[in-house]
């Protein structure tokens, strides 16, 4: 069975939110049933993560991994420290196979005070995981992109603006299927009535 493990901040930690919607890693293994998915999302930066590296990613020995970090940094740090997250990030796929690497841009947040200015952040690390993946040549889902040029961006936030709803979830793990090269099988359900 294939191995994946979804390492991130908060975008990718939990497995449903808090109306028990499923979130990134619990869609992908009800679509994957075949293969093993690892949830080794936390509230965290990538110095955070690249502490937790051995024991959340590498003992498992994955097939494919996720490195889904950025929204989390921009929105806590006040002041952005690009150098650190390159650094860190680099650390990680100086440490993995680059073939087996999927590098997922932050997206960017949709309500806060100070939205415009976290955003202009947040596309500071979406900019530097574009030129890590080109860099390092792996995969890469450009989520920032994704998520600024969708009609209705509005519709796939929860509340908070920050978490992605199902339906951004959605949007996600579709990009992810196409990362993997691997067929989705969600199905819209039908109105009968």
């Amino acid at each position: 069975m294939p191995v994946l493990v979804c390492f991130g901040d908060c975008l990718t930690a939990r497995e449903v939110d808090e109306k028990g919607n499923e979130r990134l890693t619990s869609l992908i293994r009800n679509e994957l049933e075949e293969w093993i998915v690892i949830n080794a999302g936390s509230s965290s930066t990538t110095r955070e993560g690249v502490s937790r590296f051995q024991t959340d990613v590498l003992s498992y020995q994955p097939d494919f991994v996720t490195i889904f970090f950025g929204t989390q940094e921009a929105c806590i740090n006040k002041e952005s420290n690009l150098l650190e997250y390159e650094k860190n990030i680099g650390y990680m796929l100086n440490n993995l196979p680059r073939e087996r690497v999927i590098l997922i841009s932050p997206s960017p947040i949709r309500a806060e005070e100070n939205a415009s200015v976290t955003n202009h952040k947040i596309e500071g690390y979406a900019d530097k995981i574009k030129s890590l993946s080109q860099k390092f040549n792996t995969k890469h889902i450009d989520l920032w992109s994704i998520m600024k040029e969708h009609k209705a961006q509005e519709s796939l936030y929860e509340k908070d603006g920050v978490q992605l709803n199902r339906k951004g979830y959605k949007l996600l793990t579709s990009e992810l299927y196409k990362a993997l090269g691997v067929r989705s099988s969600f199905r819209r359900a039908l109105k009968l009535f």
